[in-house]
């Protein structure tokens, strides 16, 4: 895809713009919260490899483009440190013609999430905390995948090199506009397995293999639980968890977006039921592509660590209901 040169800015316009700009980098990065820790912390990046600062070039291929979501892959011509991120396009604001401001502003932005990450960190008695370069900066070809995105809605991926001892940017802006689509391109359906203590879930496409891009929300809730709730009957499960789905796609940190294959150990996701022994579970999964794709409720009574049960949202039992 090409790169992006937007037409320049009008002289009485720069300032305002890289102020309104500053406030756009900062919603950008919150998008991020909804990329797994996975990808923001950086699996290649070793503190003893040699770095560059000069002539490196960064490769930017947009993989993916759907409604909520867009895969992109990294690479650079020489081993370098380097930021990548995303953020809505701001009408009248120029990256291309202010790329020095711009990544600065990035920079400090990136900075105040990692400071606030590492304090959370401190203040939970953690006190091995990877730098600033480790936590925030890729090294080597990474593939990054934004959430959490509106559909038809245009924005800006970008990536630079960064010193990591001067925290300073080297180089110049690499920059892509995209849009994301107005619905989902993905066709994805969910299996649901349950095994001792565990529990997990597949998305997979029309081949039946799983699709570990995909991005969706869960919850697991106990019976007894949700009858204490005037919304929940049987016959109302579909409307109980269709809200519950909606208030997450409306206030997206609430979100926990999970992707590809996930499994946990009696925590139900977003829930703090404990399984118990001949207890009814209610399980919903949602697609969280810019909207609800599907909706798939799943019933089961947990019957300890010998169970092993395994569903798709094709079968007819065991599911409360299925929304598409």
């Amino acid at each position: 895809m090409a790169m992006i040169q937007t037409a320049s800015l009008k002289e009485q316009r720069p300032l305002v713009a890289l102020a309104k700009r500053a406030k756009t980098i900062l919603t950008g990065l919150f998008i991020l919260v909804f990329c797994p820790l996975s990808l923001l912390l950086t699996p290649s990046c070793n503190p003893e490899a040699k770095w560059e600062t000069e002539d490196v070039t960064i490769n930017m291929n947009v993989t993916t483009v759907s409604a909520g979501f867009i895969e992109c892959s990294f690479s650079t011509s020489k081993e370098a440190y380097y930021l990548v991120s995303i953020a809505p396009v701001e009408e009248g604001v120029d990256p291309m013609a202010h790329q020095k401001q711009f990544m600065m502003l990035a920079l400090d932005s990136a900075n105040v999430e990692y400071l606030k990450w590492r304090n959370e960190l401190l203040n939970q008695g953690e006190f091995n905390v990877a730098p600033f370069a480790s936590h925030a900066l890729q090294y080597g070809a990474v593939d990054y995948f934004y959430t959490g995105l509106l559909p038809n809605r245009d924005y800006w991926i970008y990536a630079f090199v960064v010193n990591p001892e001067t925290m300073e940017p080297a180089g110049k802006l690499y920059l892509q506009q995209i849009t994301t689509t107005k619905l989902s391109v993905m066709d994805i359906h969910f299996a649901y397995r349950i095994k001792g203590r565990w529990d997990y879930i597949y998305p997979m496409d029309t081949l039946g293999k799983i699709y570990n891009a995909f991005p969706y929300i869960a919850t697991t809730r106990d019976s007894i639980t949700l009858t204490e709730d005037s919304l929940f009957s049987q016959e109302g499960a579909v409307l109980y968890f269709y809200f519950w789905c909606l208030e997450r796609f409306t206030e997206p940190e609430k979100a926990n977006v999970l992707y590809g294959v996930h499994a946990v150990e009696n925590d139900g996701y977003q829930s703090s039921e404990n399984w118990q022994e001949g207890h009814t579970y209610y399980t919903a999964i949602c697609g969280f592509d810019g909207g609800f794709q599907q909706m798939t409720i799943y019933k089961f009574i947990w019957s300890g660590d010998s169970c092993n049960y395994y569903f798709r949202d094709t079968d007819p039992a065991n599911i409360v209901n299925l929304y598409r």
